[in-house]
């Protein structure tokens, strides 16, 4: 029989699960059911049961045993972690200070692969000691487990200052990139390609005391993540120990020639840095292709994305900017002193560019691109709006003093043909146009009485209509946690709501996604527990994807229960409620789909603000829903019906359906109000990872 210890042992498990978001409140009361049963292992009903993966037994079981991971250090809380290794705020105890802690994963440790490129990553920190590069202090091995003790880096990273999708001062950024690029060029001379240089991997960390003013306000820029560095001397070597016909690195941020694997020196670290300045200065990627494909392209065009940009940098700075993202290397500076030396050169000036090279636009959602924030310039413009729920939203919208405009010039015409006739009149005196002045002001008094008649009625409904929409105010990400790990179904309709069969399959594009199996479904996913937070995921909806809802604000436990609901209905986008997940919409606002649909996958976003749900697809902003209509449950949910049955049946997922609608890259971002210049917010993040 099991020992009290023992129970006690489960229930300590069970509780730090929790605590961890790692399980729901309910998912956990389910796991303390057998706890106590003769040969009962709760880490392994766990994995049995879909809630929890190998890693993140791990991490709860090396929190509950502080001191016997890694000998001379004890485990404080736990920070993040990637595809090698977690990283821990941990106390180095002889010294009794606060260090980052990596660890590879027990379930990595069998890889030769991991484990050498995590010795590697210890070994290039080891060589390197430069104020911008986050600092190496011990590297070893314990009972299989290798480990990595580093600085540790209290302060936001660059990916968290840009989160809510506005761009940072100019000069503070290029201040950022200066001292990235100072980093950089101590670690090439010391035979150090960085490969995944980004703004998650800069953080920015409060300058000392008595720093220079400049220094002060600028803050010290820490570059993290070595774990993809190469060293030049032996690069061959190095990139059959981790590359593996794969691609290594970040994407969006790595340079055209990361992408055919051929030979690498530090002008692929340029590019990059030249890729996290437009982010840091627009709030938003450079390139954002759907596919890998469609990334590589647009990097091979670098001029095209700044066709619909809406910006004021002046040409010594874009010049600079697109030095750096020039796909030919050899046109990028040829070295980072004279990279620097084009920094302290810049003009800071606001005088936009005028160039015909970066011409500026309207700032539109390309066709073919995914962004990765909801922006707030459909908000601004509707931002006088009463209810924008029920505005139908277009992509280029009629700027309303265009349209006073135009009605001004049309009255204007029939105004001066009136003061023509007028002027005709006093010349020329003809009393038998006495009666059609007469007859034309009984007219005028008519038409003004209408005209109060129609203000009234104006003023009435306004005074009797639907409330303004409360702000969209709360819009700092103060944390990011992902609803789906790219793998299992692990934590999605663990409480029985599963309607239909579904599945983590393949999705056209090669990547993993979520899918129904079947003809309709729907499937829930809790939510960690958050007052304000933003919802993002992936959708892709092909031809005869038929009907696909995405439900929120609800429990979903009641069969009927009220809910919001986005729905992709063939040829548009509707924003309401309803009761029942194949019920009708009770539509509150709506969009048209953007050509090309079905042709890739489109991000949406929902937003629980203070007064209201905002709803956005990608840069569109669908409408609004007042949070009082709805039940406010902790959960959301996503349905399918009208699924095409049959079709491809080579698609290798089982089964005669072949799914038609995927989704991805769930994410649940806690947000918050922005922090004024007197209040710098200090965030304690890791020092490297994955």
């Amino acid at each position: 029989m099991p020992t009290e210890r023992m129970i006690q042992q489960s229930t300590q498990f069970i509780d730090k699960c929790v605590e961890l978001n790692f399980v729901s409140a309910q998912d956990a009361e389910k796991l303390r059911v057998p706890v106590g049963e003769e040969g009962h292992v709760v880490a392994q009903d766990a994995l049995q049961r879909g809630l929890l993966t190998p890693s993140d037994i791990e991490i709860v079981q090396s929190l509950l045993r502080p001191l016997e991971v890694v000998p001379g250090y004890e485990i404080v809380d736990f920070i993040g972690r990637g595809g090698m290794g977690v990283v821990y705020r941990s106390r180095q105890l002889d010294l009794d200070r606060i260090v980052a802690l990596k660890t590879v994963l027990v379930s990595s440790v069998g890889d030769a692969t991991t484990a050498a490129r995590f010795e590697l990553e210890a070994k290039a920190l080891a060589r390197l000691q430069h104020p911008n590069i986050v600092q190496a202090l011990n590297f070893g091995k314990h009972e299989g487990r290798f480990y990595f003790a580093m600085e540790f880096v209290p302060g936001p990273s660059c990916e968290q200052l840009v989160a809510s999708g506005f761009g940072l001062p100019k000069h503070q950024v290029w201040q950022i990139v200066r001292q990235v690029a100072s980093g950089l060029m101590h670690a090439s001379r010391q035979g150090l390609i960085h490969r995944d240089i980004k703004p998650a991997n800069l953080i920015l960390m409060p300058a000392p005391e008595g720093s220079m003013p400049a220094a002060a306000s600028n803050g010290i820029i820490k570059i993290t993540d070595f774990g993809l560095a190469m060293f030049t001397d032996h690069a061959q070597q190095d990139n059959r120990l981790t590359t593996a016909d794969k691609i290594i690195g970040s994407p969006a941020f790595m340079s055209p020639e990361q992408f055919s694997g051929g030979q690498l020196d530090f002008r692929a670290d340029m590019y990059s840095l030249g890729a996290t300045a437009w982010n840091l200065l627009f709030g938003e990627i450079p390139f954002k292709g759907s596919s890998i494909g469609a990334l590589y392209k647009q990097k091979l065009n670098p001029g095209e994305i700044t066709q619909n940009l809406s910006t004021t940098l002046n040409d010594s700075q874009w010049g600079l900017l697109m030095g750096l993202l020039d796909p030919d290397r050899e046109r990028r500076p040829s070295s980072y002193e004279m990279l620097i030396d084009a920094i302290d050169q810049l003009d800071f000036s606001e005088i936009a560019s005028d160039t015909a090279e970066f011409s500026v636009g309207p700032l539109v959602a390309a066709g073919t691109t995914i962004s990765e924030e909801p922006t707030l310039d459909q908000d601004l413009q509707t931002k006088e709006k009463s209810f924008a729920a029920n505005t139908r939203t277009t992509e280029y919208p009629i700027p309303l003093e265009v349209e006073q405009t135009g009605g001004s010039k049309a009255d204007g015409g029939r105004a001066s043909e009136d003061r023509v006739g007028a002027t005709q009149s006093s010349e020329t005196p003809n009393p038998a146009r006495s009666g059609d002045r007469r007859s034309r002001n009984l007219r005028v008094l008519v038409g003004l009485g209408v005209l109060v008649v129609l203000l009234l009625t104006l003023v009435v409904i306004n005074w009797v209509g639907p409330a303004p929409r409360g702000p969209r105010e709360l819009k700092r990400v103060v944390s990011n946690e992902p609803l789906y790990d790219g793998r299992t179904l692990a934590g999605w309709g663990t409480d029985g709501s599963m309607v239909g069969a579904w599945n983590t399959v393949e999705a056209p594009d090669s990547s993993e996604a979520i899918a129904c199996t079947t003809n309709r479904g729907a499937l829930t996913r809790r939510l960690p527990d958050a007052d304000f937070f933003r919802i993002s995921l992936f959708v892709w909806v092909q031809e005869a994807g038929g009907v696909v809802d995405i439900d929120f604000a609800s429990d979903f436990t009641q069969a009927a229960g009220l809910r919001g609901t986005l729905r992709f209905d063939g040829s548009e986008i509707l924003l309401g409620t309803k009761s029942g997940d194949f019920e009708e919409v009770s539509v509150v606002g709506s969009l048209a789909l953007p050509a090309g649909f079905s042709e890739r996958y489109h991000v949406v976003y929902i937003e629980r603000q203070t007064k209201d749900w905002y709803v956005f697809l990608e840069r569109e902003l669908v409408g609004t829903i007042p949070i009082a209509t709805l039940p406010g449950g902790r959960a959301l949910r996503v349905v399918v019906h009208g699924n095409a049955e049959g079709g491809d049946s080579g698609t290798g997922r089982g089964g005669n359906d072949a799914p038609r609608v995927f989704f991805s890259d769930f994410q649940l971002s806690k947000l918050a109000e922005e922090l004024s210049p007197a209040q710098p917010e200090s965030i304690e993040q890791p020092s490297t990872g994955d």
